[in-house]
């Protein structure tokens, strides 16, 4: 008589190394999607600065950043401050992420100033669980980004 198929043990032993192996993956993969988010904000962010550099530059006139913080958003305005993020000239809205932001400056304002292409200097910084980065701006309008404190591809160390 032949024996076809598998033990109960033999199966047993392949769903438990199964389970283990996708509850080491599950981890991995959630790691990977919180480094993900943070380099890709930082990276959006910096080119939303660049883009209100520009447009200050081009139009010749001063461009205030505000944020707002719940949830966060930056926008931009040539005159007061507006009461709201949707009421600015430029938006840039915080996407569905774990990522928060912080202004490394006192005045909770950044001028960028169109006449000689230049800006008043300040940094945001965003952070979640995996790290934090930072996005300077200097005041000759240079806008540049860089990890702080952990592995983030694609981007420089401090």
């Amino acid at each position: 008589m032949q024996n076809f198929g598998f033990s109960l043990l033999e199966l047993l032993i392949v769903i438990c190394i199964s389970a283990i192996c996708a509850a080491i993956g599950m981890q991995q993969w959630k790691e990977i999607q919180l480094r993900n988010e943070l380099v890709s904000t930082t990276h959006q962010l910096a080119y939303f600065l660049n883009e209100v550099q520009v447009k200050a530059n081009t139009e010749n006139e001063n461009y205030s950043l505000h944020l707002f913080l719940s949830p966060w958003c930056l926008t931009i305005t040539s005159g007061e401050p507006p009461t709201s993020c949707q009421n600015g000239l430029l938006q840039f809205i915080k996407s569905n992420n774990s990522v928060e932001i912080k202004l490394l400056n006192e005045q909770k304002i950044i001028t960028f100033w169109g006449r000689r292409n230049m800006a008043q200097t300040g940094s945001f910084e965003l952070s979640n669980a995996i790290g934090t980065t930072r996005v300077l701006i200097s005041f000759r309008g240079r806008i540049r980004f860089c990890r702080i404190n952990s592995y983030l591809p694609s981007l420089p160390a401090c």
